[in-house]
C-alpha cells in the first residue's frame, strides 16, 4: 500500500523545527534511514518503524494515519446468508478473528498472513493499520502492545 510517510516527516521535522538527526535519536531510526523515509525512497514501512517515528513526534497513531494512509478502510465484510442447518451449525461454531476472517477483512492474504503468524515476516505498518480495525481495536492500540516496550 502507498504510503506518504515522507510527508509526514517533512511536516513534523518544520513545526518542531527538528534536524533529522533529532528525530533520529529520538527514535531510535538510523539517521540514513529517516533520510530515506523523509524523500520518499522507501516502499515498505515496517510498522516498527512507522511506531518509533510518530512516538519520537510525541503524536498518536490516528492523527499520522491521517497524514501518512489517508483514510486507510476494511473491505466490505458480509457474511453469506445460512440454510437451516447452516443455522443450526452456528452453535458449534467458536472461530473469531481467525486467520481466514482478517483475511477476508483487511484483504491482506491468507498466505502473507500466514508468514506474518508463523515464518519470518516483516509486519507492514498499513497491514497492522488495518488488523486493528479487523480486530475491533482503536487506531495504535496493537502498536503500543506490540513496541511501546
Amino acid at each position: 500500500m502507498k504510503h506518504n510517510i515522507n510527508n509526514y516527516i517533512n511536516k513534523k521535522l518544520d513545526e518542531l523545527k527538528w534536524l533529522d538527526k533529532m528525530l533520529a535519536n529520538k527514535s531510535g531510526v538510523s539517521k540514513s534511514q529517516v533520510s530515506k523515509l523523509k524523500k520518499g525512497q522507501v516502499d515498505r514501512l515496517t510498522a516498527e518503524t512507522y511506531y518509533k517515528i510518530y512516538t519520537a513526534f510525541g503524536d498518536s497513531c490516528l492523527n499520522a494515519t491521517k497524514i501518512v494512509f489517508g483514510n486507510i478502510r476494511l473491505k466490505g465484510y458480509k457474511t453469506q446468508g445460512r440454510t437451516p442447518f447452516g443455522k443450526f451449525m452456528l452453535q458449534f461454531e467458536v472461530s473469531k478473528n481467525s486467520i481466514e476472517e482478517i483475511s477476508v477483512k483487511t484483504g491482506i492474504d491468507e498466505n502473507r498472513l500466514k508468514d506474518l503468524y508463523f515464518r519470518k515476516g516483516s509486519l507492514e505498518a498499513y497491514e497492522l493499520l488495518l488488523i486493528e480495525k479487523a480486530v475491533d481495536k482503536n487506531q495504535g492500540e496493537l502498536f503500543e502492545e506490540i513496541y511501546g516496550k
